[in-house]
């Protein structure tokens, strides 16, 4: 039975969907129209794209449509709400079986300054409670960045790589040590971002980094 409180959002704040506002059965969810242009989870080739320091990586879905109003309305209209939206998406397509065993999920950091101003870090927001559900330990602050670079979005793909080098430091030499490691991250486009903090994953001793991005192929890391 629905709690009592539920039922009076839904009465107050009739349930939509957030890209097309639709009427939908219940908060969080999105229309059937806008889910069906929504791309299946698939893996991107480490490989090929020279990703040396990923042991292997996953995209939720394609960055369009839907996952793209809700990604670009958390990072740049504050609407952090979207999370809940995302994260629904992620418990819903992702069939977490099929991930690789893992100590502990990071999150790609933003530097102080955009943290500031954003007010959270969107990446966090979607996959720390995503986490918890499965049991699977979450460190927020393992990594950090010192950096302040460019948006990756702002620069051709020869020039990212570049802007992320040494960007990221742990914040205790000791927490990856040992550690299988799932590196999570809203958007990847040449995975230059996601490779950078798996290498200082690794120089701090980690046994494994994978990655998992909510949206791939557009602009973003």
């Amino acid at each position: 039975m629905r709690k009592w409180w539920a039922v009076l959002l839904d009465w107050v704040f009739p349930p939509r969907c957030p890209v097309c506002r639709l009427a939908v059965d219940s908060h969080g969810l999105l229309c059937p129209q806008c889910l069906a242009g929504i791309s299946r989870a698939h893996e991107i080739n480490v490989v090929i794209r020279r990703l040396v320091a990923l042991d292997g990586c996953q995209v939720l879905c394609d960055y369009a449509g839907g996952v793209k109003f809700l990604i670009s309305g958390m990072k740049f209209c504050q609407k952090a709400y979207y999370a809940v939206h995302l994260r629904r998406l992620l418990m819903e397509r992702l069939d977490v079986m099929r991930l690789p065993d893992v100590d502990v999920v990071v999150p790609v950091p933003l530097h102080i300054t955009r943290l500031k101003e954003r007010g959270f870090n969107q990446t966090t927001l979607v996959f720390e409670k995503w986490a918890k559900h499965y049991g699977i330990l979450w460190s927020g602050d393992m990594l950090a960045r010192v950096k302040a670079t460019a948006p990756q979005w702002t620069l051709v793909a020869k020039e990212r790589r570049k802007n992320v080098k040494d960007a990221f430091v742990l914040t205790r030499p000791d927490w990856a040590k040992g550690k299988r490691i799932l590196l999570v991250d809203d958007i990847i486009t040449t995975g230059f971002t996601m490779n950078e903090c798996a290498k200082t994953l690794k120089k701090g001793g980690a046994i494994a980094v994978f990655g998992l991005a909510l949206a791939g192929g557009g602009d973003g890391c």
